[in-house]
């Protein structure tokens, strides 16, 4: 059950906020996007809206959902993460929670782009949430409160999420129907990590990130690939890990793109990976990535974010030609409103 003290502040977040009902049938473009670093600014190929930041609160992550023109804004804030539900339809902006003493963060879209996973109360009594974004009411996911990453299948008929009790405990995922209801054991780590996990577009496979169990931040890890049900999992190449860098597939589920990790001793040796399923290859991009790549619907471009000394800069690979080219400067998280 929803805490009482939450479901008084998501019940009134609807008054809070101006116009909470907006017109789910409102016309948007799709198109590609960045984040300008320098003005704060989401710069659309045909508008520019700008970004204001909540009350003491810095810019962290970028989420478009899977299709339609929400995108979820991470804020990092003294009172812990938050997130902002951003209209590329008009530029509206609202809080996916309206109390801002309350902590919250996105764990995944659904895949038809009308609601996301929250977890919240981080810092008091952590529960998992599903919030329409169009009316903003919540939904409980009856989960431990030790889970840290979700995702759900592209038919929204499966719900996968891993938990850990803490370092030097290992970590389980588990798999449920819809909202995690009925959830059986997945996969067990006594001694790794298991994280980021994604469906391929068709639903038939799962990519994940393991990593050790370890106090070393930003450990190095591995890219493991599985069929949907578990069975055939192998590991497919070296990756990084611990900065929250999921791995993503192409749209039509042949490749998967991802961080790897040129040096497993170096956090710093990020580049942009792209592995082949069919070939079973392995196809590395020399770039210090700064957040995980972006595929373009067509699948023939993949956008990323690098540091180039000083600056963070936007990029996008060529799949055909196998050529690089920065397309924004300091700017970051390019993605596409679908």
């Amino acid at each position: 059950m929803l805490h009482p003290v939450y479901g008084v502040l998501l019940a009134v977040s609807c008054f809070l906020l101006f116009a909470c009902v907006p017109n789910p049938n409102t016309p948007y473009t799709p198109g590609a996007f960045y984040y300008a670093l320098d003005t704060g600014s989401l710069v659309f190929e045909q508008s520019t809206y700008r970004l204001p930041a909540p009350a003491d609160c810095a810019f962290y992550a970028l989420h478009p959902a899977p299709i339609g023109r929400w995108l979820a804004v991470e804020w990092d804030c003294p009172s812990g993460p938050r997130v902002v539900l951003f209209d590329s339809a008009n530029g509206r902006m609202r809080l996916a929670i309206s109390d801002q003493t309350l902590d919250n963060r996105l764990l995944a879209w659904h895949p038809d782009g009308r609601s996301v996973y929250l977890k919240i109360g981080m810092l008091s009594f952590p529960q998992i949430i599903r919030v329409d974004v169009e009316t903003l009411r919540a939904v409980e996911l009856r989960l431990s409160a030790f889970v840290y990453d979700l995702t759900v299948s592209p038919d929204g008929r499966k719900t996968l999420y891993s938990l850990s009790n803490g370092i030097g405990f290992g970590s389980e995922t588990w798999l449920g129907g819809e909202n995690a209801q009925n959830p059986s054991q997945f996969i067990v780590r006594p001694n790794h990590i298991v994280a980021l996990a994604q469906f391929s577009p068709d639903g038939s496979k799962i990519a994940y990130i393991e990593m050790p169990d370890t106090q070393t931040p930003y450990p190095a890890g591995e890219l493991w690939i599985m069929d949907a049900d578990g069975q055939n999992a192998f590991r497919a190449a070296s990756a990084d890990a611990g900065h929250g860098y999921p791995p993503v597939w192409s749209p039509d589920g042949t490749k998967i793109a991802f961080v790897g990790r040129d040096d497993p001793s170096n956090a710093n040796a990020r580049n942009l990976s792209i592995y082949d399923l069919k070939a079973a290859s392995l196809l590395t991009v020399q770039h210090l990535l700064v957040n995980a790549p972006a595929w373009s619907p067509d699948g023939a471009f993949l956008h990323f974010t690098a540091r180039e000394n000083d600056t963070i800069n936007v990029w996008r690979y060529d799949l055909l030609s196998g050529q690089s080219e920065r397309i924004a400067e300091q700017a970051c998280c390019a993605g596409w409103v679908r």
